[in-house]
């Protein structure tokens, strides 16, 4: 908008004062009563948004002259309403909200005010960005939302002024699936089509399959017996026995020869420690010589530990599998009798259980 022979400053300052005017100045909307309070808050809302206009607070400023507006109705709100909304970049709302003024400034005589309103919205409706929503197929029930708000029918296929920037767009409808989506709407004229795509019917469930009626004219039986206990029993009886003793003899030759070789290591380590005194001056004073042949009977005694321990240990472990391995002497009667035959170290005992 332009106001001939005025600098930028001027025309901000000028702008401002033929908005600056108090919201209670005009009459109410029609049909519509405001109380005394209704009107000082209205007042006081539209003298803080003209603060926040003039510091740059658009944002703040739009809110507290839209609430002075619902407060209190007046041509003069929504002129400096719709200043902020072009201010803030809402070119599309600002142009509906000069419209609006300008309806209601004719409809309570205000040529000024209705003059003011048709020079801004004409200035804008040439740089307005346009939104066409076109829906392929309106199933019944369909509802088109554009920022949570829903459009009806007659905006189908039909530009609409938007403003720029970022807008979400969703459709659904009973026993379909929803469709959503986000658009970007530039500035200055744009004109965007959107195309709803037809909604997927939402598959069905399938079915739970009835249960199985019962039978009326199968007889009746009385209550199953209890199933018979089951005996498990050992494919071959004597093979446990031979196996464990297997292991206990290999377990002990593996311990036997751990200790052969402790052995081995233990006179290695006697002939380094006895070799090592050639070379030593005292018990504790040896050179280089004696000191590594010590070295070398230290590890050597070491291993020999080791190896003997480990060795005596898997002999006991044979023995102890070897004693307590089943014997093939165990006989069991027919009538649960029970005969034993245990080695002794003079002989064999047989004892038995009836």
């Amino acid at each position: 908008m332009r106001f001939p022979g005025g600098s930028a400053k001027a025309l901000a300052a000028g702008l401002s004062v033929a908005l600056a005017i108090s919201s209670t100045s005009s009459t109410p909307a029609w049909g519509q009563s405001q109380s005394h309070g209704d009107k000082v808050a209205a007042e006081a809302l539209f003298e803080e948004g003209r603060k926040l206009v003039a510091a740059g607070k658009y944002a703040d400023a739009c809110a507290k002259f839209v609430g002075s507006e619902q407060l209190d109705p007046s041509a003069a709100t929504l002129l400096n309403l719709a200043s902020c909304w072009e201010k803030s970049g809402r070119a599309a709302t600002a142009w509906a909200t000069y419209r609006e003024a300008a309806s209601l400034a004719n409809a309570v005589g205000r040529a000024d005010y209705l003059a003011t309103a048709q020079r801004h919205a004409d200035a804008l409706a040439p740089r307005l960005s346009h939104l066409t929503l076109n829906v392929v197929q309106p199933v019944n029930g369909i509802e088109i939302r554009r920022d949570d708000v829903i459009l009806p029918a007659a905006e189908w296929g039909t530009a609409i002024p938007i403003d720029s920037g970022p807008h979400s767009l969703a459709a659904s409808a009973p026993e379909h699936e929803p469709w959503a989506s986000t658009i970007e709407v530039p500035a200055d004229g744009a004109v965007v089509v959107v195309t709803v795509p037809s909604l997927e019917p939402v598959t069905p469930a399938p079915a739970p399959a009835p249960a199985p009626r019962p039978d009326v004219n199968a007889p009746t039986m009385g209550p199953s017996p209890p199933p018979a206990p089951t005996i498990r029993q050992s494919a071959n009886p004597r093979s446990t026995g031979a196996a464990q003793r297997v292991s206990g003899w290999v377990l002990g030759s593996v311990g036997l020869a751990s200790v052969a070789a402790g052995v081995v290591f233990t006179v290695l380590a006697e002939n380094d420690y006895h070799d090592s005194l050639n070379d030593c001056v005292s018990k504790d004073s040896c050179g280089p010589t004696g000191l590594s042949e010590r070295n070398q009977a230290r590890t050597y005694g070491d291993v020999a530990s080791w190896t003997i321990g480990l060795g005596a240990a898997a002999i006991v472990g044979g023995l102890v599998l070897v004693v307590t391995s089943p014997r093939d002497g165990n006989v069991v009667g027919a009538n649960g009798a029970m005969v034993t035959l245990a080695p002794t170290p003079g002989g064999a005992v047989l004892t038995g259980s009836w």
